[in-house]
């Protein structure tokens, strides 16, 4: 296969030519620009929806071809609740990233997962660059697609390893402001749980989600004992209250 480039030459000479841009895709290339274009040139609903989900894979972190597909999706399939739901976060997440606040402003990023996980010695630099490569080439709503589900999969990691990690991500975000405070990082501040039982809970979500078996962090909390039902309720309440006191 053949990377194309963006924007793609061929595409802005031929995007309303139907066989041009099939002619394209079949001699090999790997192009954003012509699955968008056929996009809005077939007129099977299943065919659009395909097109935009090639598109998708190409560009996991173009947020306006996810949402395009995942209509597209809803569109044809209106009972996935995995769509509506993947559909929903990304429109929130859209809704919170314009609100002009000192809790979302440029500041440097923190470290995604991978990176991490590396720093801390979990993974080498070659598996993460294979995982995200079988990341690329996934389903765009599956939750497979993401690292630490992917890494977990293939055995390249503990849940307890990718607890730790997701713990150092979380505190690295709230120390740049560049992201909502999760319930677990409120439970930790307020001295509700401590960040050694907090890691304990997300590694036994982590170990029973590979199980099949998906379970709130407040549930997994109750279940070890390490907070009580009425206080993870109110917790929860207070959090809400909390984050949403920041806009007003």
């Amino acid at each position: 296969m053949k990377q194309c480039s963006h924007p793609c030459k061929t595409v802005a000479f031929n995007h309303n030519n139907l066989e041009k841009l099939r002619s394209h895709l079949l001699e090999g290339y790997q192009c954003l620009d012509a699955w968008l274009a056929l996009s809005q040139l077939v007129g099977d609903p299943r065919q659009r929806r395909d097109c935009l989900e090639r598109a998708s894979v190409l560009a996991p972190d173009n947020t306006q071809v996810r949402i395009a597909y995942l209509e597209a999706h809803i569109a044809l399939e209106p009972n996935d609740v995995t769509a509506q739901q993947t559909l929903a976060e990304i429109r929130t997440m859209q809704l919170l990233s314009g609100m002009k606040t000192d809790h979302f402003h440029e500041k440097p990023r923190a470290r995604l997962i991978g990176d991490v996980l590396i720093s801390i010695g979990a993974i080498s630099g070659d598996e993460l660059s294979d995982v995200l490569r079988v990341q690329k080439s996934g389903s765009v709503i599956s939750t497979e697609r993401r690292v630490g589900q992917l890494l977990l999969k293939k055995g390249l990691i503990t849940p307890s390893k990718l607890a730790q990690a997701l713990i150092i991500q979380q505190q690295e975000r709230s120390q740049l402001r560049i992201a909502p405070q999760v319930l677990g990082e409120y439970l930790v501040e307020q001295n509700y749980i401590t960040p050694q039982q907090l890691e304990l809970a997300l590694a036994e979500q982590l170990r029973l989600d590979q199980k099949g078996q998906r379970l709130s962090l407040g549930q997994i909390l109750v279940r070890l004992n390490l907070i009580s039902q009425a206080r993870i309720e109110s917790a929860a309440k207070e959090h809400e209250l909390s984050f949403w006191s920041k806009f007003g």
